[in-house]
């Protein structure tokens, strides 16, 4: 496991919200993945069982209807459908370039959202901003 930089993920936008005990709960989740070039994370349809947060790279998510849009900024996140109803992934996403992402695991994410409730309100609320962005890009 390489090591990460707890400071310098902390102020990802998805996290910067984020109480000390909080934060630790979190880390606790995170893995850091090198990801090479042709990659592919996410397979449409299939059990979302991985959330994604970009590094760096750039990575493709295509949708079954020709629409696709690129993800290249540090904080950038995949596979929000790992913590959403059905927990189906609803895209296919290749990257495009070699890169690195953290990874959490979908089901301890989850977990971790349901049980505590403050903190699962300051996440999805993030996770809303950074893919109604996206989507208002598609």
């Amino acid at each position: 496991m390489h090591h990460l930089d707890a400071e310098e993920l902390k102020n990802l936008k998805i996290f910067r919200d984020l109480l000390p005990d909080e934060w630790t709960e979190v880390y606790a989740l995170l893995n850091r993945q090198k990801i090479i070039e042709g990659e592919q994370l996410i397979r449409e349809g299939e059990q979302a069982h991985t959330f994604f947060i970009i590094l760096r790279g750039h990575f493709m998510i295509h949708y079954g209807d020709g629409r696709a849009v690129t993800l290249n900024k540090k904080g950038d996140i995949i596979g929000w459908s790992s913590v959403i109803r059905p927990f189906q992934y609803t895209a296919n996403v290749t990257a495009l370039t070699a890169g690195e992402v953290l990874s959490i695991p979908g089901d301890r994410f989850l977990e971790l959202l349901q049980k505590n409730a403050e903190l699962g309100d300051k996440l999805v609320k993030r996770v809303n901003e950074l893919v109604s962005k996206r989507q208002a890009i598609d």
